[in-house]
Parts: C-alpha cells; sequence; structure tokens
C-alpha cells in the first residue's frame, strides 16, 4: 500500500518511514507541513495516510485530512495528546498516540486497507 507521512519531528518521520518498510509498503514523504503533503498528494496517488495532527509553527494537518477524506483515502492521525481539539474542523478518524508500537501501527494500517 501507498502510505503518505506527514510529521514534522524529523526522526519520528524516519522511525515511521522504516516501519512501513519494514511492514512492506511504500512511503510518500515525509512531509512536515500541510502545504508539503498537499504538494505531495497533487502528482503521488496514495491508499492510505498517517498524519500528525499538530505541526508546530506550520498550524496542523486539516487541510491534508480534508482532501483525503473527499477524495475518499482513508488516513488516521498520530498525536502527543490522548484527544484532538474538537474545533479545530477536522474531519474524523482513528487516533494513534505517539509514539506509535509497530503492532499499534500495522492494526491502523490493515483498518485502512
Amino acid at each position: 500500500m501507498r502510505v503518505l507521512v506527514v510529521e514534522d519531528e524529523p526522526l519520528l518521520a524516519m522511525m515511521l518511514e522504516e516501519s512501513l518498510i519494514d511492514l512492506g509498503h511504500q512511503v510518500v514523504g515525509p512531509a512536515a507541513s500541510a502545504e508539503h503533503a498537499l504538494s505531495l498528494l497533487t502528482n503521488n496517488p496514495v491508499e492510505a495516510a498517517l498524519l500528525d495532527f499538530s505541526l508546530g509553527s506550520d498550524g496542523n494537518s486539516v487541510p491534508v485530512a480534508l482532501q483525503l477524506r473527499d477524495a475518499g483515502i482513508p488516513f488516521c492521525y498520530l498525536s502527543g495528546h490522548a484527544t484532538l481539539d474538537a474545533g479545530t474542523g477536522a474531519p474524523d478518524a482513528q487516533l494513534l498516540s505517539k509514539p506509535v508500537s509497530m503492532a499499534a501501527l500495522e492494526d491502523a494500517l490493515a483498518r485502512m486497507a
């Protein structure tokens, strides 16, 4: 499965990329900002996405989530917080707590397949 990775922390992005490759998936990205992720989506079809919800000073991944939702592409959020702020306008999706275990990642990808 081709999976978009949006994560602004370089070490976490690298770990996600390695885990996805170990699980047999192809990685698109990683993108550190919503703008970069949207640019990647323009030329790189994906079948699923892992979105860090909070992208530091660049805001959040809501614009990417909205585009994925509108295209019918499944995604899940990654966050260091137990819940997401309901006032963000973010579409509903599964939330994985960071750091993400290999088992949780594998389970989330199976649900999105």
